[in-house]
């Protein structure tokens, strides 16, 4: 029996990278998995590894019908929700003095306010399963790199999930719920790593820099996220768990 055998997740942007990771790590330890994103092909061909564990729902989190309508789905297909993986978000590497206000704008709303709205609309749900949530946020969220890698905005909007995890880990306990997330490093898969191959020795130096001398595989997210998604998970709540090789230790 899997770690996870019975339970019901949503797991948002998991048609690429860590999301598919996660998707397809719920799935093998026995969950029922609804995935959801903006494009449906990526999705399709995930809950194609998967078919008798994973479905899909085509999903922009920036817009309220389309959170609720997945929702809906969830319960729909499978009567209940036990685990909300907030995983979309929106990543720019930009100069701050580069970046538009149309950009700072969207990027708060997608990584901080949708992620909100979101859980609040889920949180019933939860509260009747004694559920959890676990939120993607990122290293760059806790430790600040020199020189610069030009993630100011997408780091504070991680910074504010982080906390938001945190403040809101004591009122949602009182209702049976948890709350934690997971901090992943440079990630394979991901678009922060395609975009560093375009930067002349800038993925070399990241590694120099991580402890396990590697950048990170999807699974080994997925792995955190499981176990803090799982019952063995259930005395902890509150946490920020770095997934990071040992990139930046403190």
């Amino acid at each position: 029996m899997g770690a996870l055998e019975g339970k019901v997740a949503l797991i948002t942007g998991g048609g690429t990278g860590i999301g598919e990771g996660i998707a397809l790590k719920f799935a093998a330890e026995g969950a029922r998995v609804v995935i959801a994103a903006r494009r449906s092909e990526p999705l399709e061909a995930v809950a194609a590894k998967a078919p008798e564990n994973i479905s899909f729902v085509t999903m922009d989190l920036s817009k309220r019908a389309d959170r609720e309508a997945a929702l809906h789905k969830v319960i729909e297909r499978h009567g209940k929700l036990d685990v909300l993986v907030n995983n979309a978000a929106y990543q720019l590497w930009k100069p701050f003095a580069e970046i538009t206000e149309e950009e700072i704008t969207d990027l708060y709303f997608t990584n901080m306010t949708s992620i909100t709205l979101l859980i609040k609309s889920a949180l019933p749900l939860l509260e009747k399963t004694r559920g959890n949530i676990v939120n993607i946020s990122s290293t760059a969220g806790r430790y600040v790199s020199t020189p610069s890698d030009f993630l100011t905005v997408y780091s504070a909007s991680k910074a504010g999930l982080n906390q938001l995890t945190r403040s809101l880990a004591p009122e949602i306990g009182a209702l049976g719920v948890r709350i934690n997330a997971v901090a992943p490093g440079v990630t394979l898969g991901e678009f922060a790593l395609d975009s560093m191959k375009d930067i002349p020795g800038h993925l070399d130096g990241l590694i120099k820099r991580t402890a396990l001398g590697r950048v990170g595989a999807p699974d080994d997210i997925a792995r955190a996220v499981a176990f803090l998604a799982s019952d063995e998970a259930a005395w902890v709540t509150g946490q920020v768990l770095d997934a990071a090789g040992g990139w930046q230790i403190g």
